[in-house]
C-alpha cells in the first residue's frame, strides 16, 4: 500500500507539472488593436510633437508588437513634419502606448495640412476592420509668407562705380530712415481699388525681404505703398532691385521713382521712371517706362517691355530689375540684359526732368484702368518680396 500510494503521489505531481507547462505554453487571448484618435493642433512650439495613442482592448501576459509608418496627405514629410516608422512593443500587462510625430514649426502662412499615421502590421494582436490609421492636422495661424530663395542675383560691384546706398532688409523691421508710406484710398488717378496702409500685415520685413502684401478684406482691398521721399533721394546711378512679383487678374506691382520736386512741381513735370511694372494677367512680362510733360495736360510717356519664357512667371523666383541712369539718358535691364533705353531727346520741346534727384516707390495696386480689376480667378493674398535695393554711382 505504501508503494502504491507513493506511486500515485508521483503520478499526481507529474500531472500537475504537465498541466502547468501546458498552461504556460498555451497562447494568451489575442487582443484587438484600436487607433481611435485623430490629432489636430496649431503649429506652435507647444504642439511641436503630435501624440497618437495606440490601445489594446485587453492586457495580455505576452509581449505584443505593433508596426507603424507616417504618410503624406497634403503635408510634406521633411517640410511640415518629420517622417517616422518603427514599432511599439507592449510589455505584458500593458494596454496603451503612443506614437510620437515631430512637427516642423515655422512662421510661414500656409493652408492647414494633413498627414497620416498607419498601423501596418502586428505580432500577437489583430486589427479589427483591417489596417488602421489616424490623421494629423497641422493648423496654421502664422502670418509670414514663405518666399523662395532661388533666382537671379546681380553683381556686388560695377567698374567705375561705388555702392553709395542700399537697403538689404536684413533687420527685424522696416528701416524708417529709408522708408515712409503713402496712405489712403482715392484711386490714385487710375481708378485703383486698394486702401494703402502702414499696417504690419501689409508691409513688414521677414527672412531678409521687404514684404508688400495685397489682401482681400471682404469689403475692400488693402495693400502698401512705400516711398523714400525726403529720406533717400538720388541723382543718377546704377540701380538694382531684386524682387519676386505677384500675379493675377487686376494685380499691379511697381518699382518706380518720382522726382524729388514732386510736392512743388507736381506730376508729370517732376518726371517718373518706372524701373518695373507688371500687369498681373501677364505674369511673365514686365515694362520699363518714363513719364514727363510740362503739366498734366501735356503728359507723355514712352516705354518698352520684356519677358521670360511662356509657362514661367515673375512670381516663381527672384529677378533683378535695373536701370543705368546718367547725364546721357536711362537704360533698362532685366537680369543684366538690356531691353530699353532713352536719351535726353526723349521729351522733345518739353522739359527734360531726369537730371534731378528722384526717390523710390514700391507698391502693389489692385485694379485700375491699365490692369483691369480682380475677378474670380484672382487669388489673395498677393505679395511682392524685395530682397534689396542698391544704388551705385
Amino acid at each position: 500500500m505504501k508503494l502504491h500510494a507513493a506511486a500515485g503521489l508521483c503520478l499526481l505531481s507529474l500531472t500537475v507539472m504537465l498541466t502547468q507547462c501546458k498552461e504556460d505554453d498555451a497562447p494568451s487571448v489575442v487582443p484587438d488593436v484600436y487607433f481611435p484618435i485623430d490629432v489636430s493642433a496649431f503649429e506652435t512650439e507647444e504642439n511641436a510633437v503630435f501624440e497618437f495613442p495606440v490601445i489594446l482592448d485587453r492586457t495580455t501576459d505576452r509581449e505584443v508588437t505593433v508596426y507603424y509608418e507616417t504618410r503624406d496627405i497634403t503635408a510634406s514629410e521633411g517640410d511640415d513634419y518629420i517622417p517616422t516608422s518603427g514599432s511599439l512593443v507592449f510589455a505584458p500587462g500593458t494596454s496603451s502606448l503612443s506614437i510620437s510625430v515631430e512637427i516642423v514649426v515655422d512662421e510661414y502662412k500656409e493652408d492647414d495640412e494633413q498627414f497620416k499615421v498607419v498601423l501596418i502590421g502586428s505580432e500577437g494582436a489583430i486589427f479589427q476592420g483591417g489596417i488602421q490609421e489616424a490623421i494629423g492636422t497641422i493648423r496654421n495661424d502664422d502670418t509670414a509668407i514663405q518666399v523662395t530663395t532661388v533666382g537671379y542675383m546681380s553683381a556686388d560691384s560695377y567698374p567705375g562705380k561705388t555702392l553709395v546706398w542700399s537697403d538689404e532688409f536684413d533687420g527685424e523691421s522696416i528701416d524708417l530712415n529709408n522708408w515712409t508710406y503713402d496712405l489712403g484710398s482715392h484711386g490714385w488717378g487710375n481708378q485703383e481699388l486698394q486702401l494703402y496702409t502702414s499696417n504690419s500685415e501689409n508691409s513688414y520685413v521677414h527672412d531678409g525681404n521687404l514684404m508688400i502684401v495685397a489682401k482681400d478684406e471682404g469689403s475692400y482691398y488693402s495693400s502698401a505703398r512705400m516711398k523714400s521721399i525726403g529720406l533717400q533721394e538720388f541723382q543718377y546711378g546704377r540701380i538694382d532691385v531684386r524682387a519676386v512679383l505677384p500675379k493675377g487678374q487686376g494685380i499691379w506691382p511697381a518699382i518706380w521713382m518720382l522726382g524729388a520736386n514732386f510736392p512743388s512741381a507736381g506730376w508729370p513735370a517732376c518726371g517718373e521712371i518706372d524701373i518695373m511694372e507688371l500687369i498681373g494677367s501677364s505674369p511673365n512680362y514686365v515694362h520699363g517706362t518714363v513719364h514727363f510733360g510740362n503739366d498734366y495736360t501735356q503728359h507723355q510717356f514712352t516705354g518698352q517691355g520684356t519677358g521670360i519664357p511662356f509657362g514661367q512667371t515673375f512670381a516663381d523666383e527672384f529677378h533683378v530689375f535695373s536701370i543705368d541712369w546718367n547725364e546721357e539718358g536711362i537704360t533698362w535691364y532685366l537680369d543684366d540684359v538690356e531691353f530699353f533705353s532713352v536719351d535726353t531727346s526723349v521729351s522733345g520741346s518739353m522739359n527734360y526732368p531726369f537730371d534731378d534727384p528722384f526717390f523710390f516707390i514700391l507698391n502693389i495696386a489692385v485694379g485700375g484702368q491699365w490692369p483691369g480689376y480682380p475677378d474670380d480667378t484672382t487669388e489673395f493674398p498677393q505679395f511682392m518680396a524685395v530682397d534689396y535695393v542698391r544704388v551705385f554711382q
